[in-house]
């Protein structure tokens, strides 16, 4: 059964997380959706470029699993292994009383949790294979090289920001809407097209790095919504 619509129209709470008014629209499928009842296929770590997968277990014992399709913009709730419904990020899929969210950035999952009746929450856990859990367990058998990558993901989104913003507010204020009526801004930092395109490279790797370890920060990661927009 593929669900088309927005599944959150008309949901009775707003979001605290801001997934209202989310558009669940995306382009064509790159692979066809599961069949109903159509049994989880195995997972290979050469999907990871593409696809990741996660998994919870519910109060009645059975198993909830979501697999994701980054390319399609698709997700696919299974439940002990069978597959019950497909939709575009980002879903909301029901479990009775319980509710499952997911929602993908351009470099890993913004929100992959199982919201409770009470409204608690819990992450699904990453299923063996995928990128999110070989970087867990990267961090769980060598914390310090985890953290070494925690940080340096940091420090090259700060360097990003300092260097790459007075460079956008040489952009913009040189815009005819502005410099005719303003004095332009004159940035110290004049880089070559390589640096930038190295500076956005690396940004990028960043961003997949805090993406897998689930960080964000409103400020810090505002250089990567701009790459992925």
């Amino acid at each position: 059964m593929n669900d088309r619509h927005d599944p959150w129209t008309g949901a009775a709470r707003k979001d605290p997380y801001g997934f209202d008014g989310l558009d669940g629209d995306a382009e064509a499928w790159s692979t066809p959706a599961p069949e109903p009842g159509s049994p989880l296929p195995p997972f290979r770590p050469s999907f990871s470029l593409q696809r990741t997968r996660f998994a919870i277990g519910l109060p009645d014992a059975s198993t909830a699993t979501v697999d994701v399709d980054h390319m399609s913009g698709r997700a696919s709730l299974y439940l002990d292994d069978r597959h019950v419904q497909s939709s575009d990020m980002p879903v909301r899929f029901a479990l009775g009383a319980d509710s499952i969210e997911v929602a993908a950035s351009r470099y890993g999952m913004r929100r992959i949790h199982l919201i409770s009746a009470d409204d608690s929450r819990r992450r699904l856990d990453p299923a063996p294979g995928t990128p999110e859990h070989w970087r867990a367990q990267l961090s769980r058998r060598h914390p310090g090289v985890g953290r070494a990558l925690a940080a340096c993901a940091v420090i090259v989104l700060m360097m990003n920001l300092l260097i790459l913003a007075p460079q956008l507010l040489k952009l913009v204020t040189h815009l005819p809407l502005w410099a005719d009526r303003f004095t332009p801004f004159a940035s110290p930092i004049d880089l070559s097209a390589w640096v930038n395109t190295v500076l956005t490279i690396t940004a990028g790797l960043a961003g997949i790095e805090r993406a897998l370890t689930f960080r964000r920060h409103r400020l810090l990661d505002a250089g990567t919504d701009g790459i992925e927009s």
